[in-house]
C-alpha cells in the first residue's frame, strides 16, 4: 500500500538524512520534507500517513485512515530515528486490509447484558477496528468456534451459515478473536497479519545493537527509549501465543505486551500468552513478557536487563498455522511443555474400522492411513474437529495437548488387515470386515476380495471365463 511521509520541525541536516534513507529504501513511499508546519489539508487523499517530527509541541494535524507518528527525541541519533521509521513503514505499507468492506451497523435493539459490556470499548474506536473475517480460510465451516468461544462480548461474534459474523455495534475491539484464531481467518484491519509481518520484517532487517518491540493499548503510557519500537493496537488481545511465537522467532531481543491502564478486556489472555511463550524459550532466546501500568525507562531497563537475540530471522511460509508451528519448533527448549499453545492431541477408540472418512475429510492432511495403521501429524492439525464429527464410528477424541510439545507424525491406531483371497493384498481391516459381513450375510466370499479382484470375478462370472477383461 502507498504510504505518505511528512517530515517537519527537524534540523535541515537530519531532515535530509531521513528523507534520503526513505527514498532509497521505500520505493512505495512518498516523502514530503516540509520545513514549516503541515496543514491538515495538505494531502487529503493520503491513505496511510507517517508523521516525523520533534518532541516539542506542534500544531501539525493530518487526517488519514491509518496514521503513525515518530517523535524525534533531542538525544536520538540518526540510526535510532531510522530504526523507528523503518518499523512504522514496514507496518503501514502492508496495511491494505484497513480498506476492506465492513458490515453495515446493526439495526435491532441490544439486550441489557450486551449493553453492560459496551463500556469496555476503547475511547471512540474507529470503524476500521472492527475485525474482518476471511471466509475462504475460516474453519467455522468445519466446526471451529475458537473465536466465538473466546469473545468476552456477548453477541459480538456469531456463527451463521458456516461463517463467523461480526457485529461492529457489539464488538469491544479487544482483539482476542484475532489472537486465538489458529489460521488468521479473523483479523484486526489496523493490525492485520500482513501488517504485523511487515513490522517484524522491518525491525529485524535493522542493524540496531538491540531491538525491542512493545505492543500496547496506549503508546502515551510508554516512555520513549532508544531502540524500542512502540506499536499501539486497538486491543492487546491480538497478541496471542501464535503472534508472540512469530516475534520470538525473529532477531528481536525483547517482546513486551503492555496494558496501559489494566482495563483491557483481554488483559489476562495476553498476560497468559506471554507467560506461556516465555516458559518454552531456549536459554539463549529473546525476552517475552507482559507489563502493566506506566512503562518508564526504569521499568523498561529492568525487563531488558539481559537482552538476548532471537534464533532465526522471521520468514513467512504463507500459512499462519505453519508459520506458528515452525516458530514453536525453532524457539522451544527440549523440555518445553505444550499446555496453552493451542496444539491438538488425538485418541482413537477400538471401534475404529480404518474407513478413511477422517483422512478424506481433513482439510489440512493431518491424517493418513498406511496399510494397517492410522497416522496423525500434530503439526498439521489446527484442531477444527471435523474428523471427530464426521467419523461414522465416533472413534476420534480430540483434546488440547499437554505434556511435552509433540510436533511430529505418530501412529494413533493400528488394526490387523485381511488379505484378498485372490491376490493376497491386505485391503480391509478386521473390524471393517466384520461390520460389512454382518450387513451382507451370505456374501463373505465376495467381501474377501479386494475391489480390483471383485471386479475381475464379476467379469469372469458374466462371461463364463471366456473373456478376460482389460487390466484384470
Amino acid at each position: 500500500m502507498k504510504a505518505t511521509v511528512y517530515i517537519t520541525d527537524l534540523e535541515p541536516a537530519l531532515r535530509e538524512n531521513v528523507t534520503a534513507h526513505i527514498r532509497s529504501h521505500w520505493s512505495e513511499v512518498i516523502v514530503h520534507d516540509e520545513t514549516n508546519n503541515i496543514s491538515h489539508s495538505s494531502d487529503s487523499d493520503a491513505q496511510a500517513v507517517l508523521l516525523i517530527r520533534n518532541a516539542a509541541p506542534s500544531t501539525v494535524e493530518i487526517d488519514a485512515p491509518l496514521k503513525e507518528t515518530v517523535m524525534v527525541q533531542a538525544s536520538a541519533t540518526v540510526e535510532e530515528i531510522l530504526f523507528l521509521v523503518d518499523a512504522k513503514l514496514g507496518r503501514l505499507t502492508k496495511s491494505d486490509m484497513i480498506y476492506a468492506k465492513r458490515e453495515a451497523p446493526r439495526k435491532q435493539a441490544i439486550s441489557r447484558r450486551e449493553l453492560f459490556f459496551l463500556p469496555l470499548r476503547r475511547n471512540s474506536p474507529s470503524p476500521s477496528d472492527t475485525p474482518i473475517v476471511m471466509n475462504e480460510s475460516c474453519e467455522a465451516k468445519f466446526g471451529c468456534s475458537k473465536c466465538v468461544d473466546a469473545c468476552p462480548a456477548p453477541g459480538a461474534l456469531k456463527i451463521e451459515s458456516d461463517s463467523v459474523n461480526v457485529s461492529s455495534e457489539l464488538c469491544i475491539k479487544c482483539g482476542l478473536c484475532a489472537g486465538v484464531c489458529p489460521v488468521a481467518a479473523i483479523q484486526i484491519p489496523q493490525f492485520s497479519e500482513d501488517a504485523y509481518h511487515g513490522l517484524l520484517t522491518a525491525i529485524q532487517s535493522s542493524s540496531a545493537p538491540t531491538k525491542t518491540l512493545v505492543v500496547t493499548c496506549n503508546e502515551r503510557n510508554v516512555t520513549p527509549h532508544p531502540w524500542v519500537v512502540v506499536q499501539e493496537v486497538p486491543g492487546i488481545g491480538v497478541m496471542g501465543v501464535r503472534q508472540l511465537a512469530l516475534a520470538a522467532n525473529s532477531s528481536i531481543n525483547t517482546v513486551l505486551v503492555h496494558c496501559a491502564d489494566g482495563l483491557c478486556a483481554a488483559k489476562e489472555n495476553a498476560k497468559r500468552a506471554a507467560k506461556q511463550i516465555a516458559s518454552i524459550l531456549k536459554d539463549d532466546g529473546p525476552v517475552v513478557a507482559f507489563a502493566e501500568g506506566r512503562l518508564d525507562s526504569e521499568k523498561m531497563n529492568e525487563i531488558r536487563k539481559s537482552p538476548r537475540r532471537g534464533n532465526t530471522p522471521f520468514s513467512s511460509r504463507g500459512s499462519a498455522w505453519k508459520d506458528y508451528v515452525t516458530s514453536l519448533e525453532s524457539i522451544s527448549s527440549k523440555q518445553a511443555l505444550s499446555t496453552g499453545l493451542g496444539l491438538t492431541a488425538m485418541e482413537i477408540a477400538d471401534s475404529c474400522t480404518l474407513c478413511y472418512a477422517c483422512v478424506e475429510s481433513c482439510p489440512h492432511r493431518a491424517l493418513a492411513i498406511k496399510q494397517d495403521k492410522l497416522d496423525f501429524t500434530s503439526e498439521e492439525c489446527t484442531g477444527c474437529g471435523l474428523c471427530a464429527r464426521i467419523c461414522p464410528e465416533h472413534s476420534i477424541t480430540l483434546s488440547k495437548m499437554n505434556g511435552l510439545i509433540m510436533l511430529s507424525t505418530k501412529t494413533v491406531y493400528k488394526d490387523e488387515m485381511i488379505q484378498c483371497t485372490r491376490c493376497k493384498t491386505p485391503y480391509i481391516s478386521v473390524k471393517m470386515f466384520k461390520k460389512v459381513s454382518g450387513m451382507l450375510e451370505g456374501n463373505e466370499s465376495v467381501i474377501r476380495l479386494c475391489p480390483k479382484c471383485r471386479q475381475a470375478e464379476i467379469y469372469e462370472t458374466i462371461f463364463n471365463n471366456s473373456l478376460t477383461p482389460p487390466n484384470a
